[in-house]
């Protein structure tokens, strides 16, 4: 039986290379064809360099980050270990009423500024690093590609990601957060797709 990381990790591999797809066909759609040359074994023409590349990143960036939810919710758990159920007095012979836990608001305050901050920008420009280098750019062109697309990626970034966020920390168990996230992130993927399509 695969562990929640492998299992994690082939979720967000599957969802990536999806956002890659529909970034190469949502292209073709727009300009009126097809990605590429259609095949017998590639009807529509896909260009499966990026899609390769969007799995490399996938498998390189999935362990980390479910490990990083992991150190979060330990650290800063939502529901403090041992307190998530309390007993409360009530007219019933003394035996009390086992209750849940109100979600820990500073904890939970802590985790999302860690990952909308820390989180957010490493993610980032671990991508624009993996992506130009494995487009064969060099340290040098991977310090400008992360110099120039780093803040227009950021600021769209925080137009979506702190709500997934606060939804993460608040409803979703820590388990399963990297792959809601993935799976908001295939429409994100999307737009990273489109977006590294333009880094040359």
């Amino acid at each position: 039986m695969p562990s929640a990381l492998q299992t994690a990790t082939t979720q967000a591999a599957v969802l990536n290379i999806t956002s890659s797809v529909l970034a190469q066909l949502l292209t073709a759609y727009r300009s009126g064809g097809l990605p590429g040359e259609p095949s017998l074994l590639n009807p529509l023409g896909l260009d499966f360099v990026p899609i390769v590349h969007f799995l490399i990143y996938s498998l390189l960036s999935t362990p980390p980050n479910y490990l990083w939810q992991q150190y979060l919710e330990k650290q800063f758990p939502g529901y403090p270990t041992g307190k998530r159920k309390q007993k409360i007095k009530v007219d019933d012979d003394g035996k009390g009423v086992i209750v849940e836990k109100k979600l820990d608001l500073t904890n939970t305050a802590i985790k999302f500024l860690l990952d909308q901050s820390l989180g957010a920008l490493v993610n980032t420009v671990a991508f624009l690093t993996v992506i130009k280098a494995l487009r064969g750019g060099s340290p040098g062109e991977c310090i400008r590609t992360v110099q120039t697309e780093l803040w227009p990626i950021m600021t769209t970034a925080y137009k979506l990601w702190p709500l997934v966020s606060v939804l993460n920390f608040t409803v979703v168990p820590v388990e399963r957060r990297v792959v809601v996230g993935s799976m908001v992130g295939l429409g994100w993927g999307v737009y990273m797709a489109l977006r590294s399509a333009r880094i040359e």
